[in-house]
């Protein structure tokens, strides 16, 4: 009986600094774990009772969210990186424009008719700057949640021709007749705002890159409203698509000179936070934004 008592002790002992080696070896490996930015590894002990292995499970959790909390962090920087890089590119280029223009403006040589065509660009290089801030104000307090939306019945078919028919002139201009099927009677819920920015972004998209026949529809299936714009857009591939929504694509065939392309990461941000569907499709060369009102 004394043999069994001083075999059990004995076993009892190892068993004791076993797990008190392996508790140093992982604490070790803790501090470790903890001070190594954007590590994976786990914890594990070979010999361990349920409630140290519970423990050990507990530490690996909180690893685990430290270490997609450093991931999220790096991305999160890495595009604050981008936006200040591209913010400055796409503000410095419209000024540097203006600067040389306005040099041409001092020459006492102009003709009148000179005068008026540098006026006229100046102008409008003023108008994307505005536009340019305006975007990335909106974007910025999308992005962080801030100026909540207020929903309220819409009668859809009358905003949709109306916003069109205010696009009048500058369709005009480019001599494009857009074909408007709009279903009567059409009604969301939207915040109003939002619904105008949407579509603003929408037509001066296709204004800006659409090519050919231009398409802007409206129906209703079942209890949802669909509303679609269609253009040609030749100048895009299949590649293009997936990344026409991200901010500052910076292909050159989509963005021209002034464009960010932030317009459509506005319309993805507002149709997530009005509850709508937004998908591009793209199809023997043609363009296709959808947004599906529920």
């Amino acid at each position: 009986m004394i043999y069994l008592l001083g075999a059990i002790i004995v076993v009892l002992l190892v068993w004791i600094i076993l797990i008190k080696k392996q508790l140093r070896t992982t604490s070790a490996k803790i501090k470790d774990i903890a001070t190594r930015r954007g590590s994976n590894e786990q914890l594990t002990m070979d010999i361990a009772s349920p409630e140290i292995r519970q423990l050990l499970l507990t530490v690996n959790e909180l690893l685990e969210a430290k270490s997609k909390t450093e991931r999220k962090f790096m991305t999160l920087n890495k595009e604050l990186r981008e936006t200040i890089e591209n913010v400055s590119h796409d503000l410095r280029t419209p000024l540097t424009s203006l600067s040389g223009y306005l040099q041409l403006m001092e020459r006492d040589t102009l003709t009148p008719e000179e005068r008026e065509k540098y006026s006229l660009i100046i102008k409008n290089k003023i108008q994307t700057l505005t536009e340019l801030v305006e975007n990335f104000f909106v974007l910025s307090k999308l992005s962080n949640d801030e100026g909540k939306l207020q929903p309220e019945a819409i009668q859809l078919s009358d905003f949709v021709t109306g916003a069109v028919a205010s696009y009048y002139e500058d369709f005009s201009k480019r001599g494009i007749t857009p074909k408007l099927l709009v279903e009567p009677g059409v009604t969301v819920n939207a915040d109003r705002k939002a619904l105008q920015r949407m579509v603003d972004n929408f037509i001066s998209n296709m204004l800006k890159h659409g090519e050919g026949p231009m398409k802007i529809e409206l129906a209703k299936q079942g209890r949802k409203a669909v509303l679609r714009f269609s253009n040609q857009a030749s100048q895009l591939t299949q590649a293009d698509i997936p990344r026409l929504i991200e901010r500052f694509y910076t292909a050159d065939r989509v963005r021209s000179g002034s464009n960010t392309g932030l317009g459509l990461a506005i319309i993805d941000l507002l149709a997530h936070k009005s509850g709508a569907a937004f998908t591009v499709d793209f199809e023997e060369e043609v363009l296709t934004f959808t947004v599906i009102f529920k």
